[in-house]
């Protein structure tokens, strides 16, 4: 059962990391001063991809912890 759990944590943890990253990820971008991108959806993001790696690591690790936490409190 515990390990039932875990695997359950770091598959939810990395699919809402995966999610923000695909959500954020600058799919197209214009020359224009100043530059504007657009993602996959066409809604504009930032144009430095490091900024949407870098949130989805972060939305991983936060919903790794969140979870995995909350087991926690319930054993």
């Amino acid at each position: 059962m515990e390990q039932m759990a875990k695997r359950r944590t770091i598959i939810l943890a990395l699919f809402a990391g995966l999610v923000v990253l695909v959500l954020l990820f600058p799919g197209s971008g214009i020359t224009t001063q100043p530059e504007q991108c657009f993602s996959v959806f066409g809604y504009g993001v930032p144009c430095d991809a490091w900024v949407s790696w870098a949130a989805g690591a972060a939305t991983a690790g936060l919903v790794g912890l969140v979870l995995w936490m909350n087991d926690r409190r319930r054993h």
